[in-house]
């Protein structure tokens, strides 16, 4: 009787250590928005890509993306189960592919099309690749809003350059 007793107070305690220790992780967790502009301008339909740059236990850190609106409004606020990222220090590229009308982009996805050369970044070659980036931003636990970044103009990674809408 005492030996079970004392398994279900066990089980009890586990059950509540695990509980609190889930709902602390979320609560460690970060979100962000922000708006991306191009010499001023809202960019609609860019690609925005946070990589952290803390390695845990031999392993990189994340990757996170969003696609801004219109607005040029960017949000990352889940991902997966998660409700955010890991907050941190996150180098950041932005991209804007364009197919062009003639390629079939049915089945493919932006990386895909990019990968295999069927879409090309309209925006400065400064902003397409973590190691040449200058953008980063660091997040902390919880929202971190006005994450917004301004790209000037400049020559662009192939194609013509693109004017502000």
């Amino acid at each position: 009787m005492f030996v079970r007793r004392g398994l279900i107070q066990a089980t009890l305690v586990s059950g509540l250590v695990v509980a609190l220790g889930c709902s602390q992780a979320n609560r460690n967790l970060a979100t962000v928005s922000g708006v991306v502009t191009q010499a001023g301008a809202p960019l609609n339909g860019a690609k925005v890509t946070l990589y952290s740059t803390a390695a845990a236990e031999g392993q990189k850190g994340g990757v996170y993306s969003a696609t801004t609106d219109s607005s040029g409004k960017y949000l990352i606020a889940t991902v997966g189960k998660d409700p955010g990222i890991p907050p941190g220090m996150y180098k950041v590229t932005v991209v804007k592919l364009d197919a062009g009308s003639n390629l079939p982009t049915e089945g493919f996805d932006a990386g895909q099309m990019e990968a295999s050369g069927m879409a090309k970044n309209l925006l400065p070659k400064d902003y397409e690749n973590q190691n040449t980036t200058k953008l980063s931003v660091t997040l902390e636990a919880g929202k971190n809003e006005g994450k917004n970044f301004d790209l000037q103009s400049g020559p662009v990674s192939s194609g013509p350059a693109v004017k502000p809408p």
